[in-house]
């Protein structure tokens, strides 16, 4: 039989077998152990957030775990959960082994959240003797948060118009935006170092850009000089495009420098609404109660007139003036609701919308910003340079190829 009061603690390398003497097979024992969730033995800092999808990441805490007191010897030690709403932190990680010293120091290990928490508390971290069906020597609970009823609601505003040289929305902006997310399971305390610098922001990306700007009717102006009989043509109408350099690639993040990487924030240089960051719904204490707001109005100068000289003989003798007729543009965007984090300065989607502008100033009717319902994020925000920042290419050129002559 084992030997017993006492017996000597049999090691991994004796394969379970007692001491010498006894031909029973003996269970392995480990010394009682403790677990602390982000390197403290407060339980009100026990959370971790889930895996992001998009972009894809996981959010690790710093844990640890050590004997309680001292042991005889070195201890190895596999750490599971075996409701599976943890990662020891990687995505393959399903367990960890560690070695846990005799003199009771701390033997460091990270997790990362897989699956929500139903509620408080419902995730265990077991510490099993020396293998992953060893004995259970220490358990510690833990609680994956995470966010529903998010919402990304992009709201059409009013009609572009000329107003005081630009095609603009006057009095207004072409949409508005809400997005808000509330933080799960029940309960969960918003003060917790991993939760207390979450925000629900705003990111955004372009997808296309062009403005164009055409004007007609054109009449001349004679330089002092030029002989009677000087004939010039010129285009009856012209048109100056601006897009996209063909070289960028798209998307690309409709962002300031000074709120990157959103697409506002509150306090910053570049902001446009003060309440575009807000807690999440439904924390404990201090939750919050508004969604997070913020604006958009895209617009372009439009000036009346266009003026460019004219030349004959190879010297300028005149300048052309043409006149506005008409603006358009066309422009597509995907605007998601985030969960920012302002200390990392990162963020995971969690829903986006589509919506469009596609405008003409010389067509009948309500000219506004087209906008589309929102889904669950399924793809990556735009990173990188910003849509204010990238190559643009302006293009003027004749439409058509209709001329009107001048004669001195």
């Amino acid at each position: 039989m084992c030997w017993k009061n006492p017996a000597p603690r049999p090691s991994a390398s004796d394969a379970g077998t007692c001491p010498p003497g006894s031909t029973a097979p003996c269970p392995l024992q480990c010394p009682a152990m403790e677990i602390e969730i982000n390197n403290t033995a407060t339980v009100d800092d026990d959370y971790v957030q889930v895996k992001c999808a998009h972009p894809a990441g996981r959010h690790r805490v710093p844990c640890r775990v050590r004997v309680r007191g001292q042991a005889s010897q070195s201890t190895t030690v596999v750490l599971k959960n075996p409701d599976s709403r943890l990662r020891f932190p990687g995505d393959a990680d399903a367990v960890v082994t560690l070695t846990v010293l005799a003199d009771g120091s701390w033997a460091p290990f990270e997790i990362s959240g897989e699956t929500g928490s139903n509620a408080l508390n419902d995730a265990v971290i077991e510490a099993h003797c020396d293998t992953a069906t060893g004995a259970v020597i220490a358990r510690k609970t833990v609680t994956v948060f995470w966010f529903d009823q998010a919402r990304m609601e992009v709201i059409q505003g009013g009609n572009y118009q000329f107003t005081d040289g630009m095609y603009t929305v006057s009095g207004g902006h072409a949409v508005s935006y809400r997005s808000k997310a509330r933080i799960r399971p029940a309960g969960v305390s918003c003060s917790a170092p991993q939760i207390a610098d979450l925000r629900i922001g705003l990111v955004q990306e372009s997808r296309l850009y062009s403005h164009a700007v055409t004007w007609s009717n054109p009449t001349i102006t004679w330089a002092p000089g030029v002989a009677s009989g000087t004939v010039v043509r010129v285009p009856s109408t012209i048109r100056l495009t601006v897009t996209y350099a063909p070289a960028v690639a798209l998307p690309v993040a409709d962002s300031e420098a000074s709120v990157a990487p959103l697409y506002d924030q509150p306090g910053k240089t570049a902001t446009l609404d003060p309440g575009s960051l807000q807690r999440p719904l439904g924390c404990q204490p201090a939750g919050g109660t508004a969604a997070a707001t913020s604006f958009d109005t895209p617009s372009h100068a439009t000036p009346r007139v266009f003026d460019q000289d004219v030349s004959s003989g190879g010297r300028v003798v005149g300048s052309v003036r043409w006149r506005r007729v008409n603006s358009t543009r066309d422009e597509e965007f995907r605007s998601y609701c985030v969960v920012f984090n302002l200390t990392a300065n990162n963020y995971c989607a969690l829903r986006e919308a589509r919506w469009e502008i596609h405008v003409d100033s010389g067509v009948a009717g309500a000219q506004q910003a087209t906008v589309h319902a929102d889904g669950d994020a399924g793809s990556d925000p735009a990173t990188g340079p910003s849509a204010n920042d990238v190559a643009h290419v302006q293009n003027l050129a004749a439409v058509g190829a209709s001329t009107v002559p001048f004669t001195k």
